[in-house]
């Protein structure tokens, strides 16, 4: 499946290749964030040591950095985005993760930014439209 880019989400993800040295396969940006979904094996270079490169980045950007392994199946890449999750179950084009209760808010995060960032991820990659918790 093609991606199209705005322009402002190519000039993020040059500058984050310029930095990190590191080929991001997919970008979201909204209006605080930044989510960079990398090669697999290869998001600890794009961190850096104590997350200095992905501050760096932060810091060029003005906005927060996360970033995320590209995974070729759906549930190792849940597993990317949300490492608490005790189980991944895919039913056809949904997909339900388990997760600690303590845990929701985290996932679903301020106004709901990070379970939008996972759905889109996931549609466009795996053609999944629902994506739930438990």
């Amino acid at each position: 499946m093609k991606i199209k880019f705005e322009t402002q989400t190519i000039r993020d993800i040059a500058a984050f290749e310029k930095i990190t040295k590191v080929h991001v396969k997919d970008c979201i940006r909204d209006e605080g964030c930044v989510y960079f979904m990398v090669e697999q094996g290869k998001s600890g270079l794009a961190i850096g040591k104590n997350g200095s490169v992905a501050k760096t980045v932060g810091r060029v950007l003005g906005k927060t950095v996360k970033v995320f392994e590209f995974a070729e199946d759906a549930e190792a890449m849940v597993k990317s985005m949300v490492p608490s999750a005790k189980g991944v179950e895919i039913n056809g084009g949904s997909l339900t993760i388990s997760i600690p209760n303590d845990e929701r808010s985290v996932v679903i995060g301020r106004h709901g930014r990070n379970i939008k960032m996972m759905r889109e991820f996931l549609k466009r990659h795996f053609k999944i439209e629902y994506l739930r918790l438990r």
